[in-house]
């Protein structure tokens, strides 16, 4: 009777195939982008999440949340908080330079990798379909 009611961990381990791909294929850019706007902060961050995204595992919330930091820093959300290196090492970035593209693509990218790989795609319960 419980059997059925375990959650089925290798179809959770698949929600997060978007994110790994993503991740895959732009680890390089990502640690790039997260030196150019966090310094060493940020490629530790960038390595951090990168790191600990096991394909065979499902991400811990240390890693989602290592994510969402990540997806911060290269939308610029704290680059107005003047105690943040991200504000020094934003205002040093000529808006003409290719890299401004790059961050934007990047951070479309993530953020709808992440999307797709934390949204609740579990069923409605039965008790509250009925």
């Amino acid at each position: 009777m419980f059997d059925q009611i375990s959650p089925n961990t290798s179809a959770n381990v698949n929600l997060f195939a978007p994110l790994r791909q993503f991740a895959d294929a732009h680890r390089d850019a990502m640690i790039n982008a997260a030196e150019r706007l966090g310094g060493r902060p940020g490629t530790r961050l960038a390595l951090d999440a990168l790191d600990s995204l096991a394909p065979e595992i499902v991400p811990t919330r240390r890693t989602q949340n290592n994510f969402v930091a990540l997806l911060d820093l290269l939308s610029l959300e704290h680059v107005h908080d003047e105690t943040r290196e991200e504000a020094a090492r934003f205002a040093e970035i000529d808006p003409c330079d290719s890299i401004v593209e790059e961050i934007c693509v990047l951070t479309d990218g993530l953020r709808d990798a992440l999307e797709r790989a934390t949204t609740d795609h579990r069923p409605a319960s039965r008790r509250a379909a009925a």
